[in-house]
Formats: structure tokens, C-alpha cells, sequence
């Protein structure tokens, strides 16, 4: 709740997410399918990107609407317009980095927003600024938020009756363990968690 919350939450509100609108979601971390489930309580359609079709499953059991395998269509942005007229999305939770951003921008609509969380493939990026320019795009960077955006979170989930997606729980001694599943990279689907039990 503290970091994925929080976070998915302020995707939410940095896009005015509401019925009717488009939300893109890149990869299966907790705070994409917080963001998933945020998304489709509000009315919105939502489409994800993942490199594994049993996760993209996963998250059609969750509400996904459009499932997109970017190992499979690599130009996953051209599907996106694709799946909406040539319109775009939204909101589009930017968790790639270097190799994903220009194809964030592309896929966004006219007066989206590109929530730029992560950067798994590098914190270089190159994008071309025409595309910013003419889409009236909003790029907007995020840290998690405030203790009052967690309050938010919290009462939206709760309203909502959300249940966060945790992947695998791990008792406070298993510490090596689970940051080595997390260093693996691409095996989970929604949050590791650890028990505290003292």
C-alpha cells in the first residue's frame, strides 16, 4: 500500500482517470495491477503489456481488457492505437525506461499523460519532442507520494473492496530470498511482500 498504492493512485489522479478513459500498463509489478484495478473501478478500459501470456491471463481475470505480449508484437504502441481508432491512451504508467518511453509517447492521445515511474531498462531515454509538442502531452515524474495520497489510496481501495495482487509472502528472515526473486526480473505478478512477526 505505501509505495504500489500510493504510486497507482497518483497515476490515477495525474490523468483524471475516469469512465471512458484508456489506460496502458506496462508489465505486471504491483504497481501496474494496482493501477489495473484502480482503473477499472473508476470505469476505465484498460490494456497491459507483458512478455508472458499466463500473466497477461492473469490480469484479463482482473479486468484487462486488451492483452498485448511485447515479445510477440514488439511495436506494442502501434497496437495500442490500434485497439483505440488511432486515438491513444490516456494514461500510460511508464515503468520501462530507456526502451519503452518513446513508444510511450507515441501511444499516448492528445492531452495524455505519461506517468514515468521506473526505468527497468535504463534512465536514458531519447524521445522526440514533436510528439509532446503537438499531443499537448503531460510527462509527469513520481517518487510515490505524500502520507495524504496514501489516505486517498487507502479509501479508494477500500471503497472500491480492491484486494492488492500479492504475488509471494515472505517471513522477515527470507529477506535474501525474496530480493533475489525481484532481482530476476519478470517472474512476479503483483507485489512480494514480507510478514513481520516480532
Amino acid at each position: 500500500m505505501p509505495i504500489a498504492g500510493t504510486t497507482a493512485w497518483n497515476a490515477i489522479r495525474a490523468a483524471d482517470v475516469g469512465p471512458g478513459s484508456v489506460v496502458v500498463l506496462l508489465g505486471t509489478g504491483g504497481v501496474s495491477i494496482l493501477t489495473l484495478q484502480l482503473a477499472k473501478a473508476a470505469g476505465a478500459t484498460v490494456i497491459i503489456t507483458s512478455s508472458s501470456d499466463e500473466k497477461l491471463e492473469r490480469a484479463r481475470a482482473l479486468g484487462a481488457d486488451h492483452l498485448i505480449n511485447y515479445r510477440t508484437t514488439p511495436d506494442w504502441d502501434a497496437k495500442v492505437l490500434e485497439l483505440t481508432d488511432g486515438i491513444g491512451a490516456d494514461l500510460i504508467v511508464e515503468t520501462g525506461g530507456s526502451a519503452t518511453f518513446a513508444r510511450s509517447i507515441n501511444a499516448a492521445a492528445s492531452g495524455g499523460t505519461v506517468f514515468t515511474i521506473g526505468f527497468v531498462t535504463g534512465t536514458e531515454a531519447t524521445a522526440n519532442l514533436l510528439p509532446i509538442i503537438v499531443k499537448a502531452l503531460k510527462v509527469v515524474g513520481n517518487n510515490t507520494g505524500s502520507v495524504s495520497d496514501l489516505r486517498d489510496a487507502a479509501r479508494a481501495i477500500a471503497a472500491a473492496r480492491i484486494e492488492p495482487v500479492i504475488d509471494t509472502l515472505y517471513s522477515h528472515d527470507q529477506a535474501a530470498e525474496a530480493y533475489a526473486h525481484m532481482a530476476a526480473g519478470g517472474r512476479h505478478f503483483g507485489k512480494l511482500a514480507f510478514t513481520l512477526s516480532w
